[in-house]
């Protein structure tokens, strides 16, 4: 048998060279779909969460074990400017006007820390220990008199009114007796940390377990070391720094959670948070509601925009929701004890039931009967209104600023000659503005490295892969395309060959 074909002698390919282009092709592919699945999982975020994930001897859990700058609060009292008009009948109206800041540093510990991984959660008891920011204030308090209401007298003869004569006579004869007047004449540190207040002294030493401090000063009062509690938050993604749980109770008991047909939304922790941080993987769907020991409720947040940072964050900005101080069926447990004006939110069961209430400051977004009675308020919400910046790759808080409001809540009181002129109307006292300070340098270097170096770096780590990976997966199936034409070239015919042609082939010459 003989072969004709088209081209010179050639040998076959070599299978070695055949497989070493397959794995490349393969190794190839590797990189192309190692390139893409990059870009698919976010990388960043993966490291990201892994990096801040409560673990023990993670490096979120030693913070929290150390002391933290937690928030500044910045004091605005309610100076009364017209007190003899006013209580003399001659002014209808109560004239204030606002003096401050008289800024405070909250520094925060927790203690007896507990990260018990096995179920998920984080124990602690926070202290808060609160410092003087003279840098940040009008000026000293010590040195600032300003003229304010006497919410001992305020709030006690509020408290008597529905009751009988043979209660309101002796009191009336108490005061009387020691002197209280119902506004008074003191410098701004005293007002806030505590004062000799009569009244406040009979109380303690008449009712020691009912009234347990004996000066009276609202700063001293939000912040009482004896109110002592233990927070239990998840630790897990899903629902890291989520309140689960306050001093062993699933909701607050003072707002009647221990009734089992009185829970609500209301009176529970769903979606609650302190706000030092959040969940990582927040998006704008996500549920927020601040949740802080002396406010006695749940703050409402409600989604507004996302925002580009200077830093490369993006954030997810959320404001306090007008649902927050207005009633309605999702609010009843707020509103138990016949306090249910829009635009405040009882203070009553947690503080001793004496007729407090918190509200915007300058009552921003309450109801207009709020004003009837009081001259000097300016509701602005680029000053009084709030915002919650918060990061959703790890749920950092970005920027915090809101701001709350004390009252006192005056019933009919015109059995008191000098708490008379105070009745049926909410007398504004002060306003706290709080306010996350700046990030520092080093954790704008981590936003900066999540958010734009990291992103750079993984993003030409991707284009690298999968051109390096196309590359060589066309080089292989260029060779193979081309090993199958070559193969392909050296196809012949058959045909029979006499013996001498066999010889001739062969190269062994012919004997003549």
């Amino acid at each position: 048998m003989g072969f004709i074909s088209g081209g010179e002698t050639s040998s076959p390919p070599s299978p070695y060279n055949t497989r070493r282009l397959c794995i490349f092709s393969v190794v190839g592919l590797a990189l192309a779909v190692t390139s893409i699945s990059m870009a698919l999982m976010d990388p960043i975020a993966i490291l990201s969460r892994y990096n801040t994930r409560l673990a023990n001897g993670s490096k979120i859990h030693r913070v929290l074990q150390q002391r933290l700058d937690s928030v500044h609060v910045q004091t605005f009292l309610f100076n009364v400017t017209n007190a003899d008009r006013f209580l003399s009948g001659e002014d209808h109206k109560l004239k204030v006007e606002e003096v401050g800041p008289f800024t405070y540093k909250e520094t925060r510990t927790n203690l007896d820390l507990e990260l018990d991984e096995a179920a998920g959660v984080m124990r602690y008891s926070p202290h808060t220990d609160v410092s003087f920011l003279p840098e940040e204030s009008v000026a000293d308090p010590r040195d600032v008199n300003i003229t304010m209401p006497n919410i001992a007298l305020l709030t006690m003869a509020s408290m008597l009114s529905s009751y009988g004569g043979f209660t309101k006579i002796p009191f009336n004869m108490l005061v009387r007796r020691i002197k209280t007047q119902p506004i008074v004449s003191i410098d701004a540190h005293n007002y806030l940390w505590g004062y000799d207040e009569p009244l406040i002294t009979f109380g303690n030493s008449v009712l020691p377990g009912f009234i347990n401090f004996k000066r009276m000063g609202i700063m001293d009062r939000l912040y009482d070391p004896s109110l002592k509690y233990r927070l239990e938050v998840g630790a897990t993604d899903a629902d890291k720094f989520q309140i689960r749980s306050l001093n062993g109770a699933k909701g607050m008991k003072a707002l009647n959670y221990d009734d089992p047909e009185r829970r609500t939304k209301c009176n529970t922790f769903e979606d609650a948070y302190e706000g030092i941080a959040y969940p990582p993987g927040m998006t704008p769907d996500s549920k927020v509601r601040i949740w802080r020991n002396v406010l006695c409720r749940f703050l409402e947040l409600d989604f507004v925009e996302e925002r580009h940072m200077e830093y490369g964050a993006q954030a997810l900005v959320y404001t306090i929701s007008n649902r927050t101080y207005n009633y309605g069926p999702d609010k009843e447990c707020l509103c138990n004890k016949g306090v249910c004006v829009n635009g405040i939110s009882d203070l009553s069961p947690c503080f001793l039931g004496l007729p407090l209430a918190i509200s915007n400051a300058h009552f921003l977004d309450g109801e207009p009967k709020l004003f009837r009675r009081i001259e000097g308020l300016n509701p602005d919400p680029k000053k009084h209104g709030s915002h919650f910046l918060i990061e959703p790759t790890v749920g950092m808080a970005l920027g915090t600023s809101f701001t709350i409001q004390v009252n006192v809540v005056v019933d009919d009181v015109a059995f008191s000659p000098e708490a008379g002129a105070f009745s049926n109307m909410v007398v504004p006292i002060a306003y706290y503005k709080i306010v996350q300070p700046p990030l520092h340098e080093a954790q704008l270097d981590n936003l900066r490295k999540i958010c734009i170096t990291g992103p750079r770096i993984f993003l030409g780590v991707e284009i690298a892969l999968f051109l390096i990976g196309i590359t060589i997966i066309g080089y292989s199936m260029r060779r193979i395309l081309w090993n199958a034409a070559i193969c392909g070239d050296q196809r012949a015919m058959e045909f029979p060959l006499s013996p001498a042609e066999k010889l001739q082939a062969s190269g062994v010459p012919l004997m003549k």
